[in-house]
């Protein structure tokens, strides 16, 4: 299966179409409870609508086309904490976690009460994008991206929506775009349990109304909480398409942060009872109350890519501005936001052949093709080095084990139960994996840097590791570290794993942050 580029090209507009659409359709209603029966715009949109949804995907353009293909959670995370000004929620925790020295995946799990709430998934647009037709690569860079400020069921969810939306620009279906989402998260998951009842909600007849009900008691979620019952605003003002709400007493109190699982399940109620239909998906989106701008516009981005621009309906492009205005960002000449939708759509675009490699056949006019993966769900044997990780394997190990990847090796530091907290002389174990990135096999030396006085390491500060290439074999090698931290004075400590390779000048340091207190 191919697209040809023009084909590509308004895919990936109607996706941002739609998610300017959908989120400026839901923002009056964010964080309010209720069932609405709104069928368009209800505020005034004559000027553009700020959303955190695109803001962040705008500091992930920007390190896309100055980092390339080669970007990971440490890459992300360092253009996060430079342009994200944010510092509420999850976004905020994850920019303090980092800044104390704790490396991503464990930076969005320390202290983060919102770790499984929706500011991951809101922002896979650009990794679907970018990864047209390649849902296992898009579900890794996805992965890289929510694992900065989310873990567990955050990023499971923007795992499920990256596969989806990058499935979709050659895949319609809604039921096929669910299961290849699906085959790319944990089979005990809460996002999984979600899907599953909506779907069973879809097969037994109920209505939209109904499975939105099931759902919320099934796995309630705090965003509707947040602001309580809609009682109408001064922007929106209550009236018979979104009148005053009463509380419902059968919908549980929701654990603080836990939103994903929910969210994920009202999209689909928009996407199935919706039919297909851009304008009725949306608006069953934002019927259902909650985190009304992101469901709303993630739902439309995914319906703009199946459909492409110019089948998405008239009323809804033309009364919506495609200018782009931020309201997260810190930005400069070198973050060099878009000024519209065309202009990102565009920048996206020139750098897909990067991403996807050999997935692109150029044309004499000056375009290209884009081909599909051979199988868009999950398998486990489709992942080689050198390729790309495989993204299962980077779900298991969150969110313990920081990996960091140099030219000719990828490092892995798993840390242990109390991940990067420390208690006077209780061992700590850290245990270090190496994958060989070369056709060549490799001796290497690690050493642990700044160790700090009064502390113990077991076995000594240096170990040897010997790699062999990967030829259809192995080519990884684990050491581990004991430490017993003594003599605790600081509250924080950082000592430096340095790995070199016999006959090579290359160094590779990673650092590791440990924290002595209430962390």
């Amino acid at each position: 299966m191919k697209l040809d580029f023009n084909t590509y090209r308004s895919k990936v507009r109607g996706c941002y179409l739609g998610k300017t659409i959908g989120g400026t359709l839901g923002a009056p209603f964010e964080c309010y409870r209720g069932v609405y029966d709104v069928d368009g715009f209800m505020q005034d949109i004559s000027e553009p609508v700020p959303n955190d949804d695109v803001d962040l995907q705008l500091v992930w353009l920007a390190a896309a086309e100055r980092e390339g293909k080669n970007i990971d959670s440490h890459v992300l995370a360092e253009y996060w904490t430079t342009y994200v000004s944010a510092a509420f929620s999850e976004y905020g925790t994850g920019k303090n976690n980092f800044r104390m020295g704790i490396l991503p995946p464990l930076s969005g799990h320390m202290r983060n009460e919102n770790r499984n709430s929706n500011g991951a998934w809101i922002r896979t647009e650009i990794w679907a994008c970018l990864c047209a037709g390649n849902p296992a690569l898009a579900a890794t860079y996805a992965y890289y991206d929510a694992c900065v400020d989310h873990s567990g069921e955050g990023v499971y969810a923007a795992v499920f929506m990256a596969a989806v939306q990058a499935a979709a620009f050659f895949e319609s279906d809604v039921h096929k775009l669910i299961a290849i989402g699906l085959s790319y998260i944990p089979a005990a998951c809460g996002v999984r349990s979600a899907v599953e009842l909506v779907l069973s909600c879809r097969r037994k007849g109920d209505t939209w109304k109904q499975a939105r009900k099931k759902l919320l008691c099934t796995l309630p979620s705090s965003f509707g909480e947040m602001m309580g019952e809609w009682q109408g605003t001064a922007q929106v003002p209550a009236s018979k398409k979104c009148p005053v709400q009463t509380k419902d007493p059968d919908i549980p109190k929701a654990e603080f942060g836990y939103d994903a699982p929910a969210s994920i399940g009202i999209i689909l109620i928009g996407w199935l009872w919706g039919e297909g239909d851009f304008g009725k998906s949306i608006c069953l989106a934002v019927n259902c109350g909650e985190d009304t701008d992101c469901t709303a516009g993630t739902l439309g981005a995914t319906l703009g890519i199946i459909c492409g621009d110019g089948n998405i309906p008239a009323c809804w492009t033309k009364a919506c501005s495609e200018k782009i205005a931020t309201c997260t960002l810190r930005t400069d000449e070198l973050l060099h936001v878009p000024k519209d939708v065309t202009e990102l759509c565009e920048r996206i675009v020139r750098r897909t052949p990067v991403f996807l490699r050999g997935a692109c056949t150029f044309s004499e006019g000056g375009g290209f093709e884009v081909a599909a993966e051979r199988s868009l769900a999950y398998t486990p044997n489709a992942f080689r080095p050198y390729e790309q990780e495989d993204i299962m394997v980077l779900l298991s190990e969150q969110p313990a084990t920081v990996r960091m990847h140099f030219r000719p090796l990828t490092v892995r530091v798993t840390y242990d139960a109390a991940l990067a907290k420390v208690e006077e002389g209780v061992p700590k174990t850290l245990d270090v994996t190496l994958e060989n990135r070369l056709y060549l096999p490799q001796y290497c030396t690690l050493r642990l840097l700044e160790v700090p006085e009064g502390w113990q390491v077991r076995g000594g500060t240096q170990r040897c590791a010997g790699l062999e290439h990967w030829h259809g074999g192995h080519n990884e090698n684990r050491v581990r570290f004991e430490i017993v931290p003594g003599a605790l004075t600081q509250a924080r400590y950082t000592l430096i794993l340095e790995i070199s390779t016999n006959g090579r000048g290359e160094r590779h340091y990673v650092p590791l942050t440990f924290l002595n207190g209430a962390c």
